[in-house]
């Protein structure tokens, strides 16, 4: 007949206790995440150096609990110790991540399988990047500005997951020839932010010239979310010469968020010129690709000029119109065709007055398409509360 403490003790022998983690399945996590945490990618390297190496402070996380009692998370499984002690039931984690997925609260959001997933995609992801016989290296350009009072911040690891999809790497953290990054002080609505603007975005673009004469710098990808009069004259300074690719920032926060879609159909472009009976040395240009332009919100000056309106042929303005490279390839296309066509048909303008509702990166091709020593001068329009009003010269 079985004691009360003998059947307590077969209870506790069956319970799975945690095994020991060989340090070679530890070496193995530590370079497929990269050193950095599979969750937040975090690097857990802290840059302090001891005699010549790094210490390491990231952790080995189970998936499947390292044991099987009531308080171990995610403990309930078929897997024995050894199993759980295996290269695919562990990922490198920094110590909030490693806090926060072990805690009860949380237990219902981090599950086996999104645990999984997660360290699946993170390894992936390295292995993909860090392959640098096929990928070509780029110089990564990050504008940042807070809009409408909220910071828009860059992530980097969208960054790294775009230039992946487009066959890129960056070039590292020198800020000679690998990766310039400015935030823009202010926001749209202090008046003396879009001369500041302009002094920051000077000092960056100079950093970038000089890296491509130098030779350092080949190709050039731009991440950018501020203003559209401070995008337009980020785009009129950057080398045309330079091979140089734009992303858009789709509005979602996965990590895929900077990367461009490839299945919505290329839009089509109207382009309509009303022009006046007089001839005139300034004329507006109307751009409406994330939504429509009110009229009621244009500056009453603007009324006498020849206009042109560029807007999606057959469909209203929305934000995801410029989703696909093909997409913003076409705007380029179209926009270069507008620029000539206002120096063959109004060669008396001298300004052009540029109101747009417009994503990043056609904002920036926009300026970028400016050729300086033709084309008139443009003066972009930011919208502030009922109306649009100038905001950025661009003269060079």
């Amino acid at each position: 007949m079985k004691t009360e403490a003998s059947s307590d003790a077969v209870t506790r022998d069956t319970e799975i206790q945690r095994k020991e983690v060989p340090e070679s399945t530890r070496i193995r996590l530590w370079a497929k995440a990269a050193g950095r945490c599979v969750l937040c990618a975090a690097y857990l390297l802290d840059g302090s150096d001891s005699y010549w190496h790094a210490i390491p402070v990231g952790q080995i996380a189970h998936i499947i609990g390292a044991s099987s009692g009531k308080n171990a998370p995610r403990g309930e499984s078929a897997l024995d110790a050894n199993e759980r002690a295996l290269e695919e039931n562990l990922m490198l984690l920094c110590y909030p991540c490693h806090k926060r997925i072990d805690d009860k609260a949380y237990v219902d959001k981090y599950t086996v399988d999104f645990l999984t997933q997660q360290k699946r995609r993170h390894e992936r992801r390295v292995r993909e990047v860090t392959n640098f016989a096929t990928l070509r290296p780029t110089s990564v350009v990050t504008v940042s500005a807070d809009i409408r009072g909220t910071a828009a911040p860059v992530s980097l690891a969208q960054v790294a997951e775009a230039l992946r999809a487009e066959g890129y790497t960056g070039m590292g953290d020198d800020t000679h020839n690998g990766a310039f990054t400015l935030h823009l002080p202010g926001n749209e609505n202090d008046g003396w932010a879009w001369n500041a603007h302009r002094t920051e975005l000077d000092r960056l673009t100079a950093r970038v010239t000089e890296a491509v004469k130098a030779g350092s710098v080949e190709t050039v990808s731009v991440f950018a979310l501020a203003p559209i009069p401070s995008l337009v004259y980020l785009g009129s300074k950057l080398d045309d010469k330079t091979e140089t690719r734009l992303f858009r920032r789709e509005r979602i926060d996965d990590v895929t968020a900077w990367a461009w879609g490839d299945k919505t159909p290329t839009p089509k472009f109207d382009i309509s010129f009303i022009s006046r009976s007089t001839p005139a040395n300034e004329a507006t240009v109307i751009v409406e690709l994330s939504s429509p332009v009110k009229e009621s919100r244009l500056p009453s000056d603007l009324a006498s000029f020849p206009r042109v309106i560029i807007s999606p042929l057959g469909q209203i303005p929305h934000p995801e119109l410029i989703n696909t490279r093909v997409a913003l390839e076409e705007f380029e296309r179209v926009w270069r065709h507008v620029l000539a066509r206002i120096e063959s048909d109004l060669p008396d303008v001298r300004t052009l007055h540029l109101v747009s509702s417009a994503p990043a990166p056609a904002a920036i091709a926009m300026g970028r398409h400016r050729m300086r020593s033709t084309h008139p001068t443009m003066v972009v329009y930011q919208f502030n509360k009922e109306t649009y009003e100038a905001a950025m010269e661009i003269t060079e």
